[in-house]
């Protein structure tokens, strides 16, 4: 074990021990209620496979309690009339909403329909190579190009392949939201400035064309600065929301559209160090890397 995943590790046990999460939940629920901080909450999933669904049930159960699931409608509208009346998210508990990475078939098999029996739908980023390969070249595509820790690929092959154009199709007719993750899973800021078009583009072309509507959200690949200025604007052009893969809460006043905070909590994630997170317990430890993104970006903070 690392020393940094140690000093995590001890960390999230402590504040389990010392209930710190449970007070950082009702504080939340409290500024939110008063309008002291009007915020609402991102989660990024990956892998969704059947044999843990019963931790995904268990993990939305517990967070029905403490949140309100919205979709991506809800979520912008919410936004919007914040705007005009800075009481409306004090109606209800803190709005959440669910997002799910690369297209993977689980996120169709296990994700959507689960999120559906709670009455909630999410937004599903997909990679349209991913999603045009055959199971074997999905195996190929998925360790080379999405999984890229170099560990051994003992996967079964159900959890290597992505959803099908017609079931990316089936989503958005149920009242999902499909959003674009690049064409190929590409790293942006490493990409030549000559590729950038193809992988936001043409993504977002083919995916309008599986689902009949425009994609409206984007969410870049690896980590939280995986992404150029050039890349970011294109995206912008293209696109009404931006994704970033960096933890936070998204406050209505402060942020905007264009970079929207996300929390990685994945289902096997234990209760402790999921309530760490929903609780934004973890959300100090990349405030500077949300202020370098903004810096970076010229995403200048609305008053």
């Amino acid at each position: 074990m690392s020393a940094k995943t140690f000093v995590r590790s001890a960390l999230i046990r402590t504040a389990a021990a010392l209930r710190v999460d449970e007070l950082a939940l009702g504080l939340r629920r409290w500024l939110v209620r008063w309008g002291q901080s009007p915020s609402m909450l991102v989660i990024e999933m990956h892998e969704t496979p059947e044999r843990h669904e019963p931790l995904f049930r268990q993990q939305l159960e517990w967070a029905t309690r403490h949140f309100t699931l919205v979709d991506l409608p809800t979520f912008d509208r919410l936004w919007q009339e914040y705007r005009t009346n800075p009481r409306v998210l004090s109606k209800s508990k803190p709005p959440l909403l669910f997002t799910f990475d690369d297209g993977r078939l689980s996120n169709y098999t296990v994700a959507a329909p689960v999120l559906e029996s709670f009455g909630a739908r999410g937004v599903f980023f997909v990679v349209p190579q991913f999603v045009q390969c055959n199971p074997r070249e999905a195996r190929q595509f998925y360790y080379s190009r999405i999984d890229t820790r170099q560990h051994p690929p003992s996967l079964p092959e159900e959890e290597t392949c992505s959803m099908s154009p017609q079931q990316i199709a089936d989503l958005s007719r149920r009242g999902h939201s499909v959003g674009n993750h690049t064409y190929s899973h590409v790293n942006l800021a490493t990409l030549p400035e000559s590729q950038l078009h193809h992988e936001i583009v043409d993504s977002a072309v083919q995916i309008a064309a599986w689902t009949g509507q425009p994609v409206d959200a984007f969410a870049w690949t690896f980590s939280w600065d995986s992404i150029t200025p050039i890349a970011w604007k294109l995206i912008q052009h293209h696109h009404r929301f931006c994704f970033a893969p960096c933890p936070g809460s998204v406050d209505c006043r402060a942020d905007s559209p264009s970079l929207i905070w996300r929390t990685e909590v994945e289902v096997v994630y234990p209760p402790s160090d999921f309530r760490f997170m929903y609780a934004g317990l973890a959300d100090p430890l990349w405030r500077r890397k949300r202020e370098r993104l903004r810096n970076t970006m010229g995403d200048t903070p609305r008053e």
